[in-house]
């Protein structure tokens, strides 16, 4: 490789022995050098650039920049030795770590064009930032120390994770207007990155494409977050992600561009490759091939030179409508808030589901009937086949939409559109009840007499898929799942039986389940459009305190319930694990069924022996367990021979 035969050497004042090295060097491969300090060089550029066509500058990051800056208004070659090791511009200008092999590159006789960045006249080399972003300063011990170790890597990590909480806190949504070439459009961000050699960085592992710094376009990565939840996701994907995942995130703009004017409503910092300002105003431009540079071959590999006469403007996840501008500007809300055009066919499918149409009362007369035989035949898959038919969930989905929006009409309508569905279901089922001649509580009624917190949480899980499947119209084909899942119809038909049959336990116990399936289906609907931003947060505060509070106040039974059963399932655990001794003789109890009513325990089983327990053994084994939960005992054994 063949080597300058005369350059211009420039150094800051306290490198002499780098200079000592680069004399060395210079005699080494004939070049003749002339010495300047940086102060006198940057005071008299072009005094000095007179005497040589190429310029070897030992350089940090930001000085860089004003070396390329006169080299493009003065026309020289330039060759860089950079001052810090591991730092941004090796990173971006892939220089060689070495810094014998930095000062052979330096003076190479291959100085290549390359495109050059300027923010408001400044040269930039790495990136530009407007507003609020994530990402760690690369100038920062923590950023250049990162891969030494791996305790720094994990400080470097944690550093980003506290950035970001940090920004959470201090986010500010600026409205702005960014123009090109060809296109203005209005919108509102929370930050802004321009790349230019910083194609590694977190911001350029948002997109979805890899950048090419030399195809006369600088890319534009703007952050237009619509909710804090969108901008904590956003915050996740920017920390984990890696290049080119396919799509970009849900709140990030692309824009690649020869040209970008971007202005702001008040002065806002704009950092220049780690140089703050302050401005309203932002005019970004690109040169291509405007300067000559020694690079090595990595870098042009990298970054081969494409003439990319062409714009990229992927601005759809960027806010444009002007309500939603004016909202986010004046405060970002915890979810991200549906505007009026965005949900227009989804409510009026929801007004129209809340009706008591035809069909509905048909289809409710039709699932009684089939949910009440299937409960009097045990018959697991015809209840299914009742609880697809079953048409409950849309009117309490149009309940959850009326409450969280405050929506009177669309609230009352649904309410009694489920009053009618549930008297016709409590009244068909009544009505079987007492026409078949069965008195028998089969398995599948029994299953239904005893709610408890679980079915509550089965509730508000189905509640949540409901209303998200009818959010997104992709996934309306999982409703049928989603109503087998919560089993609507079969409670209201065992509380139609206790009707039939007269019995308060069974009607009690059906109804608790029933209410808990309502009210659990309806809250946690209300919080999943909210969470979707069907409604904002001050107008849900109504509806989604009446929901909440009638949820909890059903949860008071249900858990009552379930600590029965769970002092049910331990009593049957200690029983069935505990060896029981009654004078002399080891007592084996099988098929146990035990109960709680009033305090008191109630204990059936069978006793497994060569010889049947006497009434003094009988009365011994009760005392024994009496003793041993310290409540009255009710026990019924029966005998099995054990030969």
């Amino acid at each position: 490789m063949a080597f300058m035969q005369k350059a211009l050497v420039v150094y800051p004042a306290d490198q002499f022995p780098l200079l000592e090295k680069i004399h060395t060097f210079a005699l080494t491969h004939n070049i003749t050098l002339i010495d300047v300090t940086e102060d006198e060089f940057l005071e008299r550029p072009g005094q000095f650039t007179d005497q040589a066509d190429h310029v070897v500058a030992l350089v940090t990051d930001q000085t860089a920049a004003k070396f390329i800056d006169i080299a493009k208004t003065l026309n020289f070659s330039l060759g860089f030795i950079p001052l810090i090791e591991g730092g941004p511009l090796a990173t971006w200008f892939k220089l060689p770590k070495n810094q014998n092999d930095a000062m052979r590159l330096a003076f190479e006789d291959d100085p290549e064009a390359i495109d050059i960045l300027r923010c408001n006249n400044e040269v930039v080399i790495g990136s530009v930032t407007v507003g609020a972003t994530p990402f760690v300063n690369q100038r920062s011990t923590t950023w250049l120390q990162r891969e030494q170790n791996p305790w720094r890597y994990a400080r470097y990590w944690i550093a980003l994770l506290w950035r970001s909480v940090r920004n959470l806190f201090a986010i500010e949504v600026l409205p702005v207007t960014l123009t090109t070439d060809k296109k203005e459009i209005k919108t509102a961000i929370t930050g802004l990155v321009a790349l230019e050699n910083d194609v590694h960085s977190a911001a350029a592992r948002l997109l979805d494409t890899t950048i090419s710094v030399q195809d006369n376009r600088v890319s534009v990565v703007a952050i237009a977050p619509k909710s804090i939840t969108q901008y904590l996701s956003f915050l996740l994907q920017s920390l984990v992600r890696k290049e080119t995942q396919g799509k970009l995130p849900s709140c990030i703009g692309y824009i690649k561009t020869r040209q970008l004017h971007i202005k702001m409503e008040k002065p806002v910092r704009v950092v220049l490759d780690g140089r703050a300002h302050k401005t309203d105003d932002i005019l970004l431009e690109m040169y291509p091939r405007a300067v000559r540079i020694n690079m090595s071959d990595t870098y042009h590999d990298f970054h081969e030179a494409i003439d990319d006469n062409k714009d990229t403007m992927r601005i759809d996840n960027l806010p444009q409508n002007e309500e939603r501008i004016a909202r986010i500007s004046s405060h970002l809300p915890l979810f991200t808030h549906a505007l009026e055009s965005d949900f227009r066919e989804l409510f009026i499918q929801i007004r129209d589901s809340a009706q008591a149409h035809p069909h509905y009362l048909a289809l409710m007369v039709l699932s009684s009937v089939v949910a009440t035989l299937g409960l009097f035949l045990n018959s697991i898959a015809v209840i299914i086949g009742a609880m697809v038919l079953a048409p409950l969930m849309a009117p309490i989905v149009a309940v959850a939409m009326g409450l969280l929006r405050s929506e009177r009409s669309l609230t009352i309508v649904s309410l009694k559109t489920i009053a009618i569905g549930v008297g016709l279901g409590l009244f068909t089922s009544a009505l079987l009840a007492m026409l078949v001649p069965v008195r028998e509580i089969t398995p599948e009624i029994a299953s239904r007499l005893q709610p408890t917190l679980l079915d509550l949480g089965v509730a508000i899980a189905c509640g949540i898929a409901g209303a998200y499947a009818y959010a997104r119209a992709s996934v309306m084909r999982s409703l049928p799942g989603v109503a087998i899942a919560v089993a609507l119809v079969p409670p209201l038909c065992v509380a139609g039986i206790g009707v039939g049959w007269g019995n308060w336990t069974m009607i009690s116990g059906a109804g608790l389940l029933l209410l808990t399936n309502l009210f659990g289906i309806a809250g946690a609907a209300a919080l999943t459009f909210l969470v979707l931003g069907y409604a904002p947060v001050q107008r849900a505060r109504k509806g989604l305190i009446v929901t909440l509070s009638s949820v909890a106040i059903i949860a008071i039974p249900l858990a009552f319930a379930f600590s029965t059963i769970y002092q049910t399932y331990m009593i049957e655990r200690a029983i069935a694990h505990q060896q029981l001794v009654v004078e002399g003789r080891i007592i084996e109890l099988t098929n146990l069924e035990v109960s709680i009513r009033r305090n008191t325990i109630y204990i059936s089983a069978d006793s497994v022996s060569t010889q049947p327990l006497d009434e003094n053994s009988m009365h011994e084994l009760k005392r024994q367990l009496e003793n041993r939960w310290d409540r009255p005992v009710v026990l019924e054994l029966g005998f099995r021979y054990r030969l």
